[in-house]
C-alpha cells in the first residue's frame, strides 16, 4: 500500500481560514477603488473648470473688453 494515500472519511470539511482574509482584502480594495474614482472625477472637474476660465481670459484678451 502506498503511504501517500490518506483516508479522510469522517473528517468535517472546514473552509480555509484565508477565505475570511481575502474577503476583507477585497472589501478594502473595493473601497479604495471607489475613493480613487471619486478623486479622478474631482480632478477632471477642476481641470475642466480651469480650462473654461482660461478660454474666458483668452476671449477677453482677444476682444479687448471685459466680460
Amino acid at each position: 500500500m502506498d503511504h501517500k494515500v490518506v483516508d479522510l472519511q469522517g473528517q468535517p470539511h472546514r473552509p480555509p481560514v484565508s477565505d475570511f482574509w481575502f474577503a476583507q482584502v477585497d472589501l478594502r480594495l473595493g473601497r479604495i477603488e471607489t475613493m480613487i474614482t471619486r478623486l479622478e472625477w474631482q480632478i477632471w472637474l477642476i481641470v475642466c473648470g480651469c480650462f473654461g476660465l482660461l478660454v474666458f481670459e483668452i476671449v477677453k484678451a482677444l476682444s479687448g473688453r471685459t466680460l
